[in-house]
């Protein structure tokens, strides 16, 4: 029909989730009214995936007053007694793997004749969904790859095989934890698939499995999953990884002709020697262990930082860049600035509090000192004593919103960054002094000029703590990108005043969560217009 080989096993073996929903006979979720009185302890809440091996609910948890993941099985893979046995044996087997980097299982079960489990439920992402955003950073992909070897490694040692390791399987917290998800589903269903016709339910009218089907994902299995599927072992998931791993740092899975991943994209050529010995199509010459592979990506990671990223970016390279495109959507930056505070609240409101409290002390030597609330990130009008610490403490905190906005892990020290690094400490300080001096006599000079200075430094900070800009081209790239569209921003900041004067008016308990969240906007309005790699959820 015109169509050469590749494309027609490309259209066989779809990626990602589209292989387990692209069969007419795929199963189909039923309505959350159809079995919702089968769980009598639970409020079924919303359906959040669906795919060949079954359908997954938000749910919570009625006396524990706990959310979880409802997973339901396909209707008649337990209907063979022999089925329901192996289930609940391999079920006890999986409640087991009790580790950070592996979704807790709860309970499991038949109701109604559903299987099912209930499962812990993490507030995140999936990696699939990170990558259809923008492309994940060699960083990233470092931090995010141990912790799935850690995952991996743990069940190996418990004698389970995952079989089903992909991108839908690996979900990232808010800040940046990894989970594992669906450990030993596939051999479920790959049980499901081997009862005998006449056991049950006949095996030709199997939803999940047809005539020599394999359960899976085709473009992140190994060889010998697909041509002995009953004889793998956990070098599989290694392999998997491996290509998981590929797709991370090239934003692409990989060809019949494997290239290394340094001939795509810029990073460290070490990392192509981790990404080929996982991805060795047989199995004896891989990483026989996922801890071996763990080892040699922390190495990497620790003894140099990746390609690209170990120097700071050229600021005419990087304004040309920014000033290449549009940018701020105000009210998908406070949209986005809520949900951020709301998912990580206690953390964020904490620590923007212990900082506002140091800045306080730090300047209640000087007489009139007020705090523009409006512009606490990049500017406070300090007097000369306070501003040694104060643009520190700024820094450090912007930093701390900018990891939380980009789901990284982050903490009470991330608020302290500027102070960790001397050179990095002493910009701090030339940015708030020199920004400071210049904004003052505008406004002794003129009113405008201070109005226009105050608003297009706002990102001077932030520039110098993320980008390690020295402080005047930080100031400059701040001023071109906002200049761009000053009134545009002008508005931001007038809105970002209004959520905190409503903070005030609830009795100024309300502070507590609209600095935070004004902190967080003012981030994600850097993001977009500077950094411009941060998911962007649709809310």
């Amino acid at each position: 029909m015109g169509l050469c080989p590749e494309c027609l096993i490309k259209a066989g073996f779809p990626a990602g989730t589209e292989a387990e929903t692209s069969n007419p006979s795929a199963f189909v979720p039923p309505a959350i009214t159809e079995f919702a009185a089968l769980f009598p302890q639970l409020e079924i809440l919303e359906l959040i995936g669906k795919g060949g091996m079954g359908a997954v609910y938000k749910a919570r948890q009625k006396q524990l007053d706990r959310i979880v993941t409802l997973k339901i099985l396909p209707p008649g893979v337990g209907k063979d007694l022999a089925f329901a046995e192996r289930f609940t044996r391999e079920a006890r087997a999986l409640a087991k793997l009790n580790h950070p980097n592996i979704v807790t299982l709860h309970e499991f079960g038949q109701a109604g004749g559903l299987l099912f489990f209930i499962m812990e439920y993490v507030d995140g992402v999936n990696l699939r969904q990170l990558l259809a955003n923008n492309p994940v950073l060699p960083r990233e992909a470092l931090s995010i790859v141990p912790q799935i070897c850690d995952a991996l490694q743990f069940a190996h040692d418990h004698g389970i095989v995952h079989r089903d390791i992909k991108p839908e399987n690996i979900l990232l917290e808010r800040r940046g934890h990894v989970k594992v998800a669906d450990f030993g589903v596939a051999k479920l269903m790959d049980m499901a698939s081997e009862e005998p016709a006449g056991q049950g339910m006949p095996a030709e009218s199997s939803p999940l499995t047809g005539a020599g089907n394999v359960v899976g994902t085709p473009t992140y299995m190994a060889p010998e999953q697909v041509e002995h599927p009953t004889l793998v072992d956990h070098r599989v998931d290694i392999y998997a990884l491996g290509v998981v791993f590929y797709q991370l740092l090239t934003g692409e899975l990989p060809g019949k002709q494997l290239q290394p991943p340094s001939h795509k994209v810029h990073i460290d050529v070490r990392l192509d020697e981790v990404v080929l010995h996982a991805l060795e199509k047989k199995p004896q010459r891989r990483y026989q262990h996922a801890s071996e592979m763990k080892t040699a990506v922390e190495k990497i990671a620790v003894t140099s930082a990746p390609a690209g990223e170990s120097s700071p970016p050229n600021a005419e390279a990087l304004a040309a860049k920014v000033l290449s495109r549009d940018y701020l959507n105000i009210g998908n930056c406070l949209r986005r600035a809520w949900a951020t505070v709301k998912g990580d609240f206690w953390s964020l409101v904490a620590i923007t509090a212990l900082v506002l409290v140091l800045l306080s002390a730090l300047t209640s030597a000087n007489k009139g000192f007020e705090m523009n609330t409006v512009t606490k990130i990049a500017h406070l009008n300090l007097g000369l004593a306070g501003i040694l610490f104060a643009s520190p403490l700024i820094g450090g905190l912007a930093l701390l919103f900018l990891k939380a906005v980009r789901k990284e892990p982050f903490g009470l020290d991330t608020a302290f960054a500027g102070f960790k690094d001397w050179k990095v400490f002493l910009q701090l300080f030339l940015a708030g002094l020199v920004t400071q001096l210049l904004i003052g006599l505008g406004f002794f000079c003129l009113i405008l000029p201070g109005v226009y200075l105050l608003v297009a430094w706002q990102f001077t900070l932030p520039l110098v703590i993320d980008k390690r800009l020295d402080f005047w081209p930080a100031m400059n790239l701040s001023r071109k990108a906002i200049a761009k569209h000053w009134w545009k921003f002008f508005g931001f900041l007038l809105a970002l005043l209004l959520v905190l004067l409503l903070g005030l008016l609830c009795l100024g308990v309300g502070l507590f969560v609209a600095i935070p969240a004004t902190i967080a906007a003012l981030m994600y309005a850097y993001e977009d217009i500077i950094h411009s790699s941060t998911p962007k959820p649709q809310l």
